[in-house]
């Protein structure tokens, strides 16, 4: 434990350290269905392909500004904040993977005895500027007729979420794992999750086209033998990189097992089968929620990487 402790202290220094010429360089936040990957990336770094660098950032907004300035080339997201990236930009992107769909763990926090019905006045709401947090937020505004004048909204980055929490200026938090877990237990509680809007967020892997092309066989070996096996590690309470996982998160082994079981997480076999059968469908869902949240006036679509199917 010892080890993994310094090793992933490593890694911590090593977040947003440029790659070497000729990299493919992916980047995601903290988000816990993506963990498995840094995990990999800390414990055995000789299985990662050698052109592929993974780096870990503190938020979408870091994210998405290095994809969209061409710091990086590829991108763990939600499919909402990947298809607002897609619709902002011309970088033509692809998703490679569906990692995981969430069943709870993007969710919406208040202090204990928030009324929803007492509308006296505007609720202060603390949220990270992405295009997921203003989704989530959106979809339970409307589902509880709660009109925009009743909102006003904070930017406050996850990794500051409790502490504005304990200073409590802020009535509602929009966030998510393992950042949700931390709230509760400060004492906050559940007001909305993704439990409620089943099949709406999924997050994935996506990459700039050209990229994808010039480094296919790599990519296609991250996404399956070296995630599949990674995952399967994850998942184990035994295993070191479940360990990893907590020291990742911050979160105890009781709070990963509660993450963990609200949100289904995909092997290499199911993402494929997701993307065949599921995907088109859950595209246009997703995409005619940002459109009549008024995130966006039309979307930009999304297309499968060739060869992924």
């Amino acid at each position: 434990m010892k080890k993994l402790v310094c090793l992933i202290g490593v890694m911590m220094v090593l977040v947003g350290c440029t790659p070497p010429p000729q990299t493919l360089s992916v980047v995601g936040n903290t988000w816990l269905g993506y963990q498995p990957y840094y995990a990999e990336q800390v414990l055995h770094p000789e299985a990662i392909p050698a052109n592929i660098h993974i780096t870990m950032l503190t938020s979408d907004v870091s994210v998405v500004r290095m994809v969209a300035n061409g710091a990086a080339q590829a991108a763990l997201l939600s499919l909402d904040n990947a298809l607002s990236l897609q619709t902002r930009t011309d970088l033509k992107l692809c998703i490679a993977q569906v990692i995981n769909s969430s069943h709870g763990a993007d969710a919406i926090y208040a202090p204990p005895g928030f009324d929803i019905n007492d509308r006296q006045q505007p609720w202060v709401v603390g949220m990270e500027d992405s295009a997921l947090a203003r989704y989530l937020l959106a979809r339970w505004m409307r589902l509880h007729d709660i009109p925009e004048r009743q909102v006003r909204r904070e930017i406050i980055l996850p990794n500051q979420h409790a502490t504005a929490y304990a200073a409590g200026v802020t009535d509602i938090f929009v966030t998510y794992a393992p950042f949700s877990q931390k709230l509760a237990s400060m004492g906050a509680e559940q007001i909305f999750s993704s439990r409620e809007i089943p099949g709406e967020i999924i997050d994935t892997l996506v990459v700039k086209q050209e990229s994808w092309q010039q480094h296919q066989a790599a990519l296609k070996r991250l996404t399956g033998p070296v995630w599949d096996k990674a995952l399967t590690a994850a998942l184990d309470p035994q295993h070191t990189y479940y360990q990893a996982l907590q020291t990742l998160s911050g979160i105890n082994a009781e709070e990963l097992r509660q993450s963990l079981a609200s949100l289904t997480l995909y092997n290499s076999a199911a993402s494929r089968t997701f993307l065949q059968q599921d995907y088109a469908r859950v595209q246009q869902q997703v995409s005619e929620q940002l459109v009549a949240s008024g995130i966006h006036q039309v979307i930009t679509p999304l297309p499968i990487c060739e060869g992924v199917l």
